[in-house]
């Protein structure tokens, strides 16, 4: 049997970790980090659907055109997560992308579902479309799980409607 992992604060995890990566996250000089914003449901494939809402800081690297994303997301019933992953865009063709993405969460269940623990695992797919002063528009899917690090691991879907936008260039 697996010993549960001890719970602590996510939410000053998840602000001790935007503010290193944002630090230390070398950016490539054609490049700029952006802010994303998003919106959508939470658990969607699931009777008990909660409206969600995020925002992401989005870092391109200069590694194998990866970006380096950290963020918040709220749930309705009080739920929340933050996060840090990787992205990487592919184009479609003229201005459409699409890009996987993978990220580590830390979870806290509030009133809302638990899913099993603290430590989470973010798989996650956007289309976007982007103009040519860098704003993008895009609709993403993705799964948050444990992966069997506990117990009890029910998962959750999302799909979420994002906005992004460039916040600053070094």
């Amino acid at each position: 049997m697996r010993r549960p992992m001890p719970r602590t604060s996510p939410v000053a995890a998840a602000a001790v970790l935007w503010l290193l990566v944002a630090a230390a996250v070398p950016v490539q000089a054609d490049e700029v980090r952006s802010l994303a914003l998003s919106g959508g449901v939470f658990r969607v494939n699931k009777p008990d659907k909660q409206v969600e809402v995020g925002a992401e800081l989005r870092l391109p690297t200069q590694t194998w055109k990866l970006v380096v994303a950290t963020g918040l997301y709220y749930a309705a019933e009080g739920s929340f997560y933050g996060f840090g992953g990787l992205r990487r865009d592919f184009s479609l063709g003229g201005r459409w992308q699409v890009t996987p993405g993978f990220g580590v969460a830390l979870y806290e269940q509030g009133s809302g579902k638990d899913l099993g623990g603290l430590v989470e695992f973010r798989t996650m797919l956007e289309v976007s479309h982007q103009w040519p002063k860098g704003n993008r528009l895009g609709a993403a899917f993705y799964h948050l799980s444990n992966a069997g690090l506990y117990d009890h691991n029910p998962g959750s879907n999302s799909v979420i409607v994002t906005y992004s936008f460039p916040v600053w260039q070094k």
